[in-house]
């Protein structure tokens, strides 16, 4: 069969000039080293003394580094620690048998340091293990920030989504297992303050009201109505949906300064008879009003990465003197003798680099100690029964 030549030119997109007078397409890059790939690489050889040299210096370097960090620490971070709850602790006056037991004890500790503000409260729990694969996938996000979602879509809240014939909102074993002792300072001289303890982009971006939530100040008489759904008339003049309930304020960071300490507001939630809400859960540490958007809730949704860790609890707003007596009131309804745990109280002040720099300057110290360590191993060993070695010329004329 014949072919058009003319047709398998345009076909084959014509052909490739060559030959004399004729330009090619290629472009070869510049005849310079760089583009050339022909820069003189660097090929070390690694020797005994150049091993020993470098064990030694960074071994130096990281005993250095982790003596500062000791040094910032026991001069700026002073910290104290008590056990409170579960095996070991000193007082069984905490002890409590079951959840919600709400036994009040005192807990004292004593500043053996001047302390400058802010001095930060923690709480420490031993054993409980947040990053358990099932424990910190039970909850529902969309649920956090604010969707009202049947039982039947809450499947990602296994194996909590309902107490009794209610559904949790939220669900999940993280928000439904919060700790919820309640702490308060005693000392007249000091003020704990317990906002500004969460993630600022947390409190925006992650927790939300249900949908349909409100809220508002009233005038009318709300004393037969607490916690309980209000006439509708009291709903009405509030401006808030019927079947609204009424509350009074504790303030402060309770109601996170949203109405003060003895006033008298109505609030409302969609659905009440249906869904469990958190205020509902733990009625000690979530105001009404406020939520999801509680700060010790988004705390403890932050899950902590090891079975022993620490949160923050509040801060104390004042300068704490050398030896004054710390004095908490704790109201103890978060159990932990079920799981073999244990409960700490903590406070602390904290430096440019944190709070915790015990781990490290530990590292820094171990690592230093271990790189100098070798490089001393090294030099005994080439000093007491050292090794011929060859003639590394060779090795250098072989990579030209």
């Amino acid at each position: 069969m014949v072919v058009d030549d003319e047709n398998k030119e345009e076909r084959s997109g014509g052909e490739t000039p060559s030959g004399p007078g004729l330009t090619s397409s290629r472009r070869p890059p510049p005849e310079e080293s760089w583009r050339q790939q022909a820069i003189p690489s660097f090929r070390p050889l690694i020797t005994r003394d150049v091993v020993m040299l470098s064990f030694f210096v960074f071994g130096v370097i990281s005993l250095a580094v982790g003596w500062i960090l000791k040094s910032v620490a026991d001069e700026q971070v002073f910290q104290k620690k008590v056990q409170y709850g579960g095996s070991g602790s000193g007082s069984t006056e905490c002890n409590i048998d079951s959840a919600n037991e709400g036994r009040v004890c005192n807990v004292t500790i004593k500043a053996n340091h001047r302390m400058n503000s802010p001095v930060y409260v923690y709480y420490e729990l031993e054993n409980f293990y947040q990053n358990h694969q099932r424990y910190l996938g039970s909850l529902d996000s969309d649920q956090l920030l604010g969707e009202n979602k049947k039982k039947g879509d809450l499947s990602s809240c296994s194996p909590l989504k309902k107490n009794g014939s209610k559904v949790l909102s939220p669900c999940g074993l993280i928000a439904n297992s919060m700790f919820n002792d309640v702490i308060t300072l005693k000392n007249d001289d000091l003020d704990m303050r317990e906002n500004k303890i969460a993630w600022r982009s947390d409190k925006k971006k992650k927790f939300k009201q249900p949908k349909h939530f409100d809220w508002a100040f009233t005038n009318d008489d709300i004393s037969n109505c607490i916690l309980s759904t209000c006439p509708d008339y009291i709903c009405e003049d509030a401006g808030v949906h019927t079947g609204c309930k009424g509350y009074i304020c504790n303030g402060g960071d309770f109601d996170d300064g949203k109405c003060a300490k003895g006033q008298s507001t109505v609030f409302y939630y969609r659905k009440s008879d249906y869904y469990q809400f958190l205020y509902q859960t733990f009625p000690d540490i979530i105001s009404p009003l406020v939520g999801v958007k509680n700060e010790h809730f988004i705390v403890w949704m932050r899950l902590g990465g090891l079975s022993d860790f620490r949160k923050l609890y509040g801060r104390i707003t004042d300068t704490v003197h050398e030896g004054t007596e710390l004095v908490f009131q704790i109201v103890n309804n978060f159990q932990v003798d079920s799981f073999d745990g244990k409960k700490y109280l903590i406070v602390s002040t904290t430096s440019t680099l944190g709070a915790n720099l015990s781990a490290l300057w530990t590292a820094w110290l171990a690592f230093g100690a271990s790189s100098t360590t070798l490089a001393l191993a090294i030099f005994i060993k080439t000093r007491f029964a050292p090794r011929q070695l060859g003639d590394t010329s060779f090795l250098l004329s072989l990579s030209d």
